[in-house]
């Protein structure tokens, strides 16, 4: 070890060690060549005696570097002082394959930070391989990734025993009253097996004891981070109570910074018992299940044991034989949609890069025929062809790490611009930044990268140097064919990346174009939380909600006001049998969406109504009970027939002798609940006071929070919020309103992903297309070059300029068509990788596989056109007087 580490010193002080050795080799000569003077020889002959002596100068001082020295490692020093001079004496190569490695490298570096946080970064939970979500699936009505029944997880935790432990959470906004104003805050009521399942300790305190998960005991919470730090500003808390919904409970731990369970929203969590009437309820769908997987058993088998549960369930209770159940792991549950596109952002910035290392090869090519003497020198005098290649590859890591350096500079420029089409509620497990796994991977990149598009230049560039002196044309015409072929690469994986942003763009434009079904402008919305200590009573409810309205449309500029439960483009949403009167009972029952609203809402949202009336004031729980349907749920349940003055089951009370029956007093129209690019289901809508009419707990809990929604007459709808407050105040003082939103920024978010994969796939798509037409440009040049001997003898001979042109623009054009054709062919073979993101077009559209052909090939034919003009202008006589 320690004469390699000498070594190692060695070649870094190889300078002074070398004077060293010439200064102590220079006076062995001298000594030796004044002994040869006294013996008679001359001066001369002296000193060539004194050399033969020590075995020759040259060769002494190679045994001395080679026992004192690491040699690869001197070469490769060597390798790169002189790849740097090379890359000096080409600064316009340098400089234009270091923008376009930049330009790529920076794609992919700032593409890597979002799937390092979003994909790669570890999740805050103890083995969270092992974790994964469980949904319920209703297999007859085709809807997957259904909320839980508490019947359903208590049945999975005697049966399943793949599983060492299974939770449930349900989420809801309750109101913290205590310690300053009241803020309503999300809050997590989690079942026993939560600490063995997520196994994340507190950074204060502890998580719940068993027994806090038994009915009766004392209420406790745990909170997050976020909320200790900006309400209680870190101080000690454990052991002290805050008041939810009117119910003390005692702090007994402070969850750490980062921790989401499920969602980053959620900010404090407390116990959930489940008792015997929980086991017996089969059919209300409100949990969010995480079950933890054993040691030594795999996701896919825990997975086939549960649906063997689901199955047995469907056969012993009538409620569970429509429902099965999905196994899904907990990153890509939680992640969602969002994997899916960043997956094919990475396919897309791979293929980028691609095009730019094959434009960056193809330079390379030609600069090699052009060293191809200098090689051949090299060859001549003793370098092996190994060393050439070796010397040419490091020149190619060095091109790429020029381009790196620039890359990362332009993504740490980039970074706001990332940030500004993240969306809020993007999760990450880390934040989005330049960081060291960044650095590092932009290093592997480089290395990659200089490795990809510098061997097959360099292999061919020491093949031909070979031959270079005795036929340099002949090395020019087999790097041109190579060009040829890179081109058609470059061109093919433009094709592929130019329709995928043309799919991506036009699917943009269709959901923007898309009417929702409501007027997004003017419209604010908030939601409220009312205590159910406070408002079980279902008259003191509505009392409250009359109250707040009859203040709000007093406001001047407030168009209208109302509330529902379930705000469209929200992502929640709540599903029900019915039956249409007369209709006979199905199995399986046919099922609408609800919402619960309150009178007001249809004219504040500005829904158009095509039938019938809205609702009134006047339609209380006294009343006869009606009801609204869209336009897809009349289609569905009525056909052509105007379904006003019919009668449907009201609130999902489908069997017999249990029905009850509303009369169908509207048709509005159809509301895209779930976004742009989902068709709209089928929704029937309910007066939230005549929810008193229906016993159950499930509806009542709805509309104790609904979301108000308030239209203005002009300007800005946030605004009108201070309003809003004071009369919600006025109503309830300790009452808060919570996610204050304009429609206008749902409906934005809502497109979000739509428009970052376009976006993005346009930027990747246009800087291919600009790579893939300077390849063509570069190719076209040099094989003007090449050839313009030949052409000039052409046009000497009496060639039409004209026809000049066309022989250029016909060698040129011949790999750039193979490479529109290749990339036709795998733009309909990678359909599938944008399948999911594209909405109103077929993902292998041939109109737009058409234009995007069409149009690549008239910009390569417009590419071309100048160096082939320039071969038409060639002076015949100056050229080959030139040649001579």
């Amino acid at each position: 070890m320690r004469e390699w580490i000498i070594r190692l010193i060695a070649v870094g002080r190889r300078g002074r060690r070398d004077e060293q050795l010439d200064d102590e080799l220079r006076f062995h000569v001298e000594e030796l060549a004044s002994g040869f003077e006294r013996r008679g020889l001359d001066p001369a002959a002296a000193h060539a005696a004194a050399e033969r002596e020590l075995g020759g100068v040259d060769r002494t001082k190679q045994a001395w570097r080679d026992q004192r020295s690491w040699l690869p490692l001197e070469e490769v020093l060597q390798d790169i002082k002189y790849g740097v001079r090379v890359l000096r004496r080409s600064r316009g190569l340098t400089a234009l394959a270091a923008v376009m490695l930049a330009v790529a490298v920076a794609a992919t570096t700032s593409l890597f930070t979002v799937v390092d946080a979003v994909l790669l970064a570890p999740l805050p939970y103890g083995r969270a391989d092992q974790l994964v979500v469980i949904f319920e699936d209703f297999l007859t009505q085709h809807a997957p990734n259904v909320s839980v029944t508490s019947g359903t997880l208590l049945e999975w935790q005697d049966r399943a025993h793949s599983f060492s432990a299974f939770t449930a959470i349900d989420q809801r906004q309750q109101n913290l009253t205590s310690d300053g104003e009241p803020q309503q805050v999300n809050v997590g009521a989690v079942s026993s097996g939560f600490g063995e399942t997520i196994r994340v300790q507190p950074v204060n305190g502890r998580l719940f004891a068993d027994a806090e998960f038994q009915p009766g005991h004392e209420n406790v919470a745990l909170i997050g981070h976020a909320l200790w730090a900006t309400r209680y500003g870190g101080a000690p808390i454990l052991g002290r109570t805050i008041v939810l919904d009117d119910r003390p409970y005692t702090v007994v731990g402070v969850m750490p910074s980062g921790f989401m369970f499920p969602t980053v929203q959620q900010q404090v969590w407390v116990p959930m018992p489940l008792t015997a009437a929980d086991r017996e309820n089969r059919s209300g769908h409100s949990l969010f299940a995480v079950a933890r997987v054993r040691d030594g058993i795999a996701v896919a088998a825990a997975d086939r044991e549960l649906h063997d549960v689901a199955a047995t369930l469907r056969r012993e209770f009538r409620e569970k034989k429509e429902w099965g159940v999905t196994v899904i792991p907990a990153r890509e549950a939680i992640v969602g949609k969002t994997t899916g596109v960043l997956r094919a952002m990475v396919g897309a910035v791979a293929l980028l890069l691609l095009v730019a290392c094959a434009n960056v090869a193809g330079l390379l090519l030609t600069h090699g025929v052009a060293r191809s003497r200098e090689l051949a020198v090299r060859m001549a005098i003793g370098a092996n062809r190994m060393r050439i290649v070796r010397q040419l590859l490091t020149e190619s890591v060095l091109l790429a790490v020029v381009g790196a350096l620039g890359g990362v500079a332009l993504a740490w420029f980039a970074q706001p611009l990332v940030d500004a089409l993240r969306p809020a509620d993007l999760v990450t497990w880390k934040p989005i930044a330049i960081d060291t796994p960044a650095l590092v991977f932009s290093a592997i990149v480089a290395i990659v990268c200089g490795a990809l598009f510098g061997t097959f230049p360099a292999l061919v560039a020491s093949r031909a140097s070979i031959a270079a002196t005795a036929s340099e044309r002949s090395a020019g015409h087999r790097a041109s064919r190579v060009r040829q072929t890179l081109v058609a690469v470059e061109v093919a994986l433009a094709v592929v990346l130019v329709a995928g942003a043309a799919l991506l763009s036009q699917t943009l434009s269709h959901m923007t174009a898309v009417e929702p079904g409501f007027r997004p402008d003017s419209v604010v919305s908030m939601t409220v939380a009312l205590p159910v200590a406070r408002y079980k009573d279902d008259r003191r409810v509505d009392l409250f909600y009359r109250s707040v309205f009859e203040r709000l449309r007093s406001i001047p500029g407030v168009r209208a006001a109302g509330a529902i439960h379930a705000l469209p483009l929200s992502g929640n949403t709540s599903v029900r049998p019915y039956r249409v009167e007369g209709a006979p009972p199905l199995d399986p029952p046919t099922i609408s969406h609800y919402r619960i609203v309150l009178p007001g809402y249809i004219e504040a949202m500005r829904i158009p109504l095509r039938a019938g009336r809205t609702f009134t004031d006047a339609d209380t729980a006294d009343r006869p009970l009606v009801a609204i349907v869209n336009e897809t749920l009349r289609r569905e349940g009525w056909g052509a027939r105007n379904p006003v003055g019919t009668r449907i089951t009201f609130a999902g009370t489908y069997a017999p002798p249990n029905e009850r029956w509303a009369e169908v007093v509207g048709v509005v129209a159809d509301v895209r609940h779930f976004g742009p690019g989902t068709p709209p289901p089928p929704e029937m809508y309910w007066p939230a006071e005549q929810i008193d009419a229906v016993p159950g707990e499930t509806l009542r809990r709805m509309r104790r929070g609904l979301t108000l929604v308030i239209s203005t007459e002009a300007g800005d709808p946030l605004a009108i919020v201070p309003s809003v407050r004071a009369a919600v105040r006025a109503a309830d003082p300790d009452q808060p309103i919570a996610n204050v939103r304009t429609m206008t920024s749902l409906m934005s978010a809502s497109l979000w992903l739509s428009r970052a994969a376009a976006w993005l796939l346009t930027v990747f798509g246009g800087a291919a297309l600009i790579f893939a037409l300077l390849g063509v440009f570069g190719a076209a040049s040099y094989s003007v070059a090449q050839r313009r001997r030949e052409l000039a003898v052409r046009l000497a001979l009496g060639a039409e300029p004209e026809r000049v042109m066309r022989l250029v623009l016909a060698g040129t054009l011949r790999g750039a068509i193979v490479g529109v054709g290749v990339g036709l062919v795998l733009a309909v073979a990678l359909r599938q990788s944008v399948a999911s993101m594209v909405v109103g077009i077929d993902p292998s559209d041939p109109w737009t596989l058409a234009l995007v052909c069409a149009s690549l090939a008239i910009a390569t034919v417009a590419t071309c056109w100048f160096p082939a003009r320039h071969a038409s202008r060639i002076d015949p006589m100056q050229t080959l007087r030139n040649a001579d």
